[in-house]
């Protein structure tokens, strides 16, 4: 019999965080684990719950848990939830430390046999001393935290005093079948209008930590090449109006949301993502899978994706200058951006696939639950 998990998120945005808790139920062996998703009811919640529908995972929505005093008084409704369907897993994914607090405690207190916690991303922010006293408080007693990468757990340790022991690292995984796609007909000559040139694409939420400042300055020292911003997001006018003001907004695209990514990426010469700081990146990982050259920040969580010089470009965040500097020398090189493309490309497969990712996130399952087999 197939033990039960109930995955948690508070987000209603089919972002990075969320694409990777579907990934991971994708990759279940559904004869050892049966999977519910819960959800918020909310305005939006449909772009968690119809991708996840589609996969065949049961959805419910359930009351939303704020922080603060509305969602402390909403607990015992949900502990009791818990308490009646007695998942024997209990797992949330957390876009940031304070999400899904409140999930968190309830599953605690309604004895879930093994509550995991997934960290994808921890922004640049300040805790006054009694949140991080209540995250403390809950790591210690959540089964197992998992980082998506080894800098989000050392900074889990050391800034926020969550115990070593209960730190797990699993980087987030890549499709590797669906970025095996070939470029859609017509669609680079689309993009550049027919012209002959140098195509750089970022697929990325038009947000400050995204560094796209730094990309748009870049992109007027190459005046050669075509840049293709793939997203939305709040910094879009803004984004637009310093395009405008370097006088390159006729090379700098703005597609908005777009759902055809391996298209992209395959009628794209190089991929660039300048963030200022990240968990595990989906994106690079989706460049990577494509065997596109990869030019990224050197931050923490993307340098143990990418090794610099073997198989991507790692520059400092916020240098616009030196992302120039490493655009322009795979623009000008073919054999190093075929080399460095065969290199990600390997590099996803030996160590970023759906499988293993899903295969390590199970053992921890295993193991929290006493290590038997299941059934």
């Amino acid at each position: 019999m197939a033990r039960s998990i109930f995955y948690y998120t508070d987000s209603r945005t089919l972002g990075g965080a969320e694409q990777a808790l579907l990934m991971l139920i994708e990759a279940l062996d559904r004869t050892e684990w049966e999977p519910v998703l819960l959800l918020e009811a909310g305005p939006g919640v449909e772009a968690v719950s119809e991708p996840a529908r589609a996969l065949g995972v049961p959805v419910r929505l359930v009351p939303p848990l704020p922080l603060g005093l509305a969602g402390a008084r909403r607990v015992p409704g949900f502990t009791r939830l818990l308490r009646s369907e007695r998942p024997d897993v209990f797992h949330a994914h957390l876009s940031w430390p304070l999400a899904a607090k409140y999930g968190l405690v309830s599953a605690l207190l309604a004895r879930v046999p093994a509550v995991a916690a997934t960290v994808q991303l921890i922004p640049e922010m300040e805790l006054d001393r009694s949140s991080r006293l209540q995250l403390r408080a809950i790591a210690r007693r959540t089964g197992c935290s998992i980082a998506v990468s080894r800098d989000i757990a050392a900074e889990l340790v050391t800034r926020f005093g969550w115990p070593a022991e209960r730190i797990e690292v699993v980087h987030n995984a890549v499709d590797l079948d669906r970025f095996r796609a070939a470029e859609g007909p017509g669609l680079r000559a689309e993009l550049t209008g027919g012209e002959e040139r140098p195509v750089v694409l970022t697929a990325a939420r038009l947000d400050e930590q995204k560094g796209h400042p730094v990309l748009i300055r870049a992109a007027a020292e190459i005046p050669e090449a075509l840049f293709v911003l793939a997203g939305e997001g709040p910094r879009r006018a803004a984004l637009q109006e310093l395009a405008a003001e370097l006088g390159i907004a006729d090379r700098v695209l703005f597609l908005g949301h777009r759902t055809d990514i391996p298209e992209l990426l395959a009628a794209s010469d190089v991929f660039a993502l300048p963030s200022l700081y990240e968990g595990s990146s989906l994106a690079v990982l989706e460049a990577m899978a494509a065997g596109r050259a990869v030019v990224s920040s050197a931050i923490g969580g993307t340098d143990e994706l990418l090794t610099d010089g073997e198989d991507g470009l790692l520059v400092a965040p916020g240098d616009s200058p030196a992302l120039a500097a490493a655009l322009r020398r795979l623009l000008g090189d073919g054999e190093l951006r075929a080399d460095l493309g065969r290199a990600a490309r390997a590099r996803a497969e030996r160590d970023f696939s759906r499988g293993a990712m899903a295969g390590r996130v199970t053992a921890i399952y295993r193991r929290l639950l006493g290590g038997g087999p299941a059934g």
